[in-house]
């Protein structure tokens, strides 16, 4: 079995632009390193409260609010440099089909896979929602 087998996931269709058509897979992260996370985002997005943090999310969420509107919200007054470094760890557990013609062929997701903010968004909404909103 492969990490990709054992995992729980979540797949999106990129709409967007000169994503439209790709696959984005998204990863469940392991306990341990989604701990760390947890601790390093609430750091640097200087929040009291994963909780509230995650309450905030669902609501933006049930509203229809787009993803990347989400995201910025959150990361106002946020320490950019780490959560920069953050956001690019995190995209090390999306996997991308780039060819919509073969969407079962996929590999690591690459600096420029992604091409639309909207596209981003939407993934990073994804792996929120996979590893952090539905354990809450």
């Amino acid at each position: 079995m492969t990490e990709l087998d054992e995992a729980r996931t979540s797949t999106i269709t990129a709409a967007t632009g000169r994503d439209a058509g790709k696959q984005f897979t998204v990863l469940e992260i392991d306990p341990m390193t989604k701990a760390g996370y947890v601790l390093r985002f609430n750091s640097a997005l200087r929040v009291d409260s994963f909780q509230a943090l995650i309450d905030e999310w669902r609501e933006g969420a049930d509203t229809g609010e787009p993803p990347i509107d989400l995201i910025m919200k959150t990361l106002q007054g946020a320490d950019a440099k780490v959560v920069h470094a953050l956001l690019q760890e995190l995209l090390d557990y999306v996997r991308i089909s780039p060819d919509p013609q073969h969407p079962g062929v996929n590999r690591a997701l690459m600096l420029n896979d992604i091409r639309e903010m909207r596209t981003l968004g939407d993934v990073l909404l994804a792996l929120v929602k996979l590893n952090f909103i539905s354990e809450v």
